[in-house]
Parts: structure tokens; C-alpha cells; sequence
């Protein structure tokens, strides 16, 4: 069986999820003073909480949800970028002009949240990945937590070459 890595990565970034249900339960108490402990029109303010807590809520569940699939082996890379992706997405390595395992500086991660132009990103957890340049001229940038296991699969895939 060749060599191969997979993983999965989750967003867990406290810094971005703890304000999101610090103000959640800001607005359950408010909703609560606003409609037990008040006297002034409970309802008006009841429906603006609730609407602010779907919308937190929302968000929240739609962070938590986010995650990256990512297996890489001598044929090819596969990766789902969930929920944007419904399928996995798929680059052979015949595709790819030129591949290159990357550890980001702190400068470039704190930077754009992933986002940049004229490349693609899939990066839940910052710091390190693969850069892929296909032949068809499309840049990809894919977050990887071992990026020595990537390297390790590159470097046997071009001995055998």
C-alpha cells in the first residue's frame, strides 16, 4: 500500500468562538431582565434578543460546523472543505506544475483570515500546508497540521519519478 496521510481539521479558535457565546449569554440575560424583570413594552425587546440569538447562534453553529478533510498519497490530493464543499475535491498530481510544504510566519496568518487573492485557501488551522501551483495556471493553498508526513509523501513520489 503506498504512503499516505490523512487528517481532519476542525475551527476551533477560542479567540473568535468565546466572544460568540459570551454574547449569547449576554443576550439570554438580557432577554430574561427585558421580559421578567421590566415593566416597559416585555415584548418588543424579547423579539429583538431572540432575533440576535438566532443570528449568534447561527453563526456559531455554522463555525463549529467548518472543517477540512485532507489525504494526500502518490496519486493524488484529496480534500473537502465542509460545508462549502458537499463533494471532495480531487488534484492528480499530474495536474500540478510545482508543490511546495509551507510554514507561514505569524505576520501572513494573522493576516486576511485565509484569504487571499488570486490563490485558493483552505486553512482552518493557520501555520503550516501545501501550495500547490497546477499547470492550468490556479493556485491552491491547503492547511496541513503535519506538513513532515506531505513532505515525506513529495519526496518518495519524486525518488520513484
Amino acid at each position: 500500500m503506498p504512503n499516505q496521510h490523512k487528517e481532519v481539521q476542525r475551527f476551533r479558535r477560542w479567540e473568535i468562538l468565546l466572544p460568540l457565546v459570551l454574547l449569547m449569554i449576554f443576550t439570554i440575560y438580557n432577554i430574561y431582565e427585558s421580559t421578567v424583570l421590566s415593566d416597559v413594552r416585555p415584548e418588543a425587546y424579547f423579539w429583538k434578543g431572540v432575533l440576535a440569538l438566532l443570528l449568534l447562534g447561527g453563526a456559531l453553529a455554522y463555525l463549529l460546523s467548518i472543517r477540512l478533510l485532507v489525504k494526500v498519497d502518490a496519486e493524488k490530493i484529496k480534500f473537502q472543505y465542509f460545508p462549502v464543499h458537499r463533494k471532495k475535491q480531487k488534484i492528480y498530481w499530474e495536474e500540478v506544475d510545482r508543490c511546495e510544504v509551507l510554514n507561514l510566519p505569524l505576520s501572513v496568518q494573522l493576516s486576511g483570515w485565509g484569504v487571499h487573492v488570486g490563490e485558493r485557501m483552505f486553512c482552518v488551522k493557520p501555520g503550516s500546508g501545501i501550495r500547490l501551483h497546477l499547470k492550468d495556471g490556479q493556485k491552491f493553498f491547503i492547511s496541513c497540521k503535519d506538513p513532515e508526513a506531505v513532505a515525506q509523501i513529495l519526496r518518495e513520489r519524486e525518488a520513484k519519478a
